[in-house]
């Protein structure tokens, strides 16, 4: 579970996940820019999920990898669609067909499955 947590006066808003912590806000004029931008912990997550993806399958399969940069960007300019589109690096002496299997496994990364799935926003109310 996230707890997002903003003080009063302030865009800036820090975000928990147990002990860990990111400073999020957004751009100005609105915002100061203290922190990543929403959208970008979107892009985050999905970026964050496919290069864990790809450690996993690379160490699972005794593969050299020897990193695995995974680039996302988010274009919401289309009125009805948000589209997250994806570069993947792979450092290592990996074969063509290692390669291919690597970028192949990022299907199986739980974050942009979820994403593609139809979402609903059930919020519980206000407390004190």
């Amino acid at each position: 579970m996230i707890v997002a947590s903003g003080a009063a006066g302030a865009t800036k808003t820090i975000v928990s996940a147990g002990e860990r912590r990111i400073d999020a806000d957004t751009t100005p004029p609105a915002g100061r820019g203290d922190g990543v931008r929403p959208h970008q912990l979107l892009e985050a997550a999905v970026a964050s999920c496919m290069a864990i993806t790809l450690r996993m399958i690379a160490d699972e399969r005794g593969l050299a990898l020897e990193s695995a940069d995974a680039t996302v960007e988010v274009d919401r300019s289309a009125g009805d669609e948000t589209m997250f589109r994806s570069t993947i690096d792979l450092k290592g002496a990996l074969s063509d067909a290692e390669r291919s299997l690597l970028l192949k496994a990022i299907r199986l990364c739980p974050a942009p499955k979820t994403l593609s799935k139809r979402i609903a926003f059930v919020e519980a109310g206000a407390g004190r």
